[in-house]
């Protein structure tokens, strides 16, 4: 694969930031020796500190602070792990490193590793030096972590976008509420049997200003909207039929009025005045709240195949770990995805609480994990097709993408004149003059 310069900065997908926690646990400051593979004495992580830094803010920081703290009194090797959450996580991020600093590990989007590469430890020895079993880790994520044959990031969360469906609107419409669109061309249809102008009610709810849920539905017509080439980066917006159709689609709907012209059409999901949506597992939160009656799918599959398209988020362990550090941030890793005597882990624990698929064939398996229906839906795709997300998982370039090609595609289409053939050849221009400065 083609170089990449590792100094465009991206922002972290998925991860939220508002505040700063910090937790720091007293542990034992006995040493021990032990020898390495050549013989060598090196110390051992008894009695070891590391940092950890991320920007998990919300309630899943806080659960991420009630589980280190728990590692912290538990764990036998004396280790303490000091967690920095902080709403300035990039920036606190890129002064450190520039200074020649920086936290021993880090938890953040696996697209991290294009912009902090060189300040990322290759960790793919993290299966030989704990009890963790590789094989139980779904080969596509740790793909999505990987570059090459080096392993920067053990996956921590899978962030991937569903098709939400209102029951009650089906039924009403005169649909089967337990059977969702399988097909574009049945959403359309249901769409448009769903729409109630008199009562604000629109049988689909997609967001011009939603490029990360747009990107989601385009790419399963039309596949990737950057690809390999021979070693060089392509973008494909022109000519593209699966995008041709989805923007026509969604004309389509947007004219018939069968989808609000409106940029939070999640509230209006959450209302109840939206019959299908395709969005993040937070979603739920605001239906779970309103109390409407909802289903959950995989979103429906187009001429561009199988595809589990995701963001991976990750722990990584950085240049400036001393080994003693490495080793004993990987003991807190194998504990994050190690079952205790009852048969759970943090990693378990996690998904069940914030609603995220798991990433380990073990979890699941589990039955607290199959007895959430979100879940058992989110995990019910393909684990052998692609992951990648709009463009391949190693352009570097994705926030390019989705915040100035895919933006102004869009709204040409929503409010301008421009016709769909104008819109994506307007797109492909942009996306050349972005392809070109990775392809340098």
């Amino acid at each position: 694969m083609k170089k990449v310069n590792k100094w465009k900065r991206l922002a972290a997908l998925g991860v939220s930031a508002m505040m700063i926690f910090s937790t720091v646990a007293c542990g034992s400051d006995s040493k021990e020796g032990s020898k390495t593979d050549d013989g060598d004495v090196k110390k051992s992580t008894k009695g070891t500190t590391i940092s950890f830094w991320n920007s998990f803010t919300g309630s899943d920081g806080d659960m991420l602070v009630e589980l280190v703290n728990r590692y912290n009194e538990e764990n036998k090797d004396g280790i303490t792990v000091e967690m920095d959450i902080s709403s300035d996580f990039d920036s606190q991020l890129s002064t450190a490193f520039a200074a020649g600093t920086g936290p021993t590990m880090i938890l953040s989007s696996s697209a991290y590793r294009f912009t902090y590469g060189d300040y990322m430890q290759d960790i793919g020895d993290v299966f030989d030096k704990t009890n963790l079993n590789k094989d139980d880790f779904i080969q596509s994520y740790l793909d999505y972590c990987s570059e090459g044959d080096k392993l920067y990031f053990v996956p921590f969360q899978v962030v991937g976008y569903y098709m939400y469906w209102n029951k009650d609107l089906f039924q009403a419409a005169g649909l089967n509420p337990e059977t969702p669109p399988s097909t574009w061309e049945e959403w359309q249809s249901y769409a448009e049997k769903i729409t109630d102008e008199g009562k604000n009610i629109y049988g689909s709810g997609i967001s011009y200003d939603y490029p990360y849920q747009i990107a989601h539905m385009m790419q399963r017509l039309g596949g990737l909207a950057v690809k390999d080439d021979n070693g060089s980066w392509k973008a494909d917006f022109a000519g593209n039929t699966g995008y041709t159709d989805f923007l026509t689609m969604y004309k389509t709907l947007i004219d018939n009025g069968d989808n609000p012209l409106e940029a939070d059409t999640d509230s209006m999901v959450s209302a109840g005045q939206i019959g299908m949506t395709v969005g993040g597992p937070w979603v739920t939160a605001g239906l779970d709240t309103a109390g409407v009656n909802y289903g959950i799918g995989l979103i429906p599959q187009g001429d561009a195949g199988d595809m589990n398209s995701v963001e991976v988020l990750g722990f990584s362990v950085t240049t400036t770990a001393s080994d003693e550090e490495k080793e004993a941030a990987y003991k807190f890793i194998e504990w994050w995805n190690s079952e205790n005597t009852e048969g759970s882990s943090p990693a378990l624990e996690w998904s069940v609480a914030n609603g995220f698929p798991a990433y380990t064939y073990s979890v699941q398996e589990k039955e607290e994990y199959k007895q959430s229906e979100k879940l058992s839906v989110m995990s019910s795709a393909n684990p052998d097709a692609p992951t990648d997300f709009i463009v391949d998982s190693s352009f570097p370039g994705i926030n390019d993408i989705l915040n100035d090609v895919i933006p102004e595609m869009i709204n040409s289409v929503a409010f301008g004149n421009a016709s769909v053939e104008d819109a994506l050849e307007k797109a492909q221009n942009t996306a050349d003059k972005i392809v070109e400065e990775y392809n340098k």
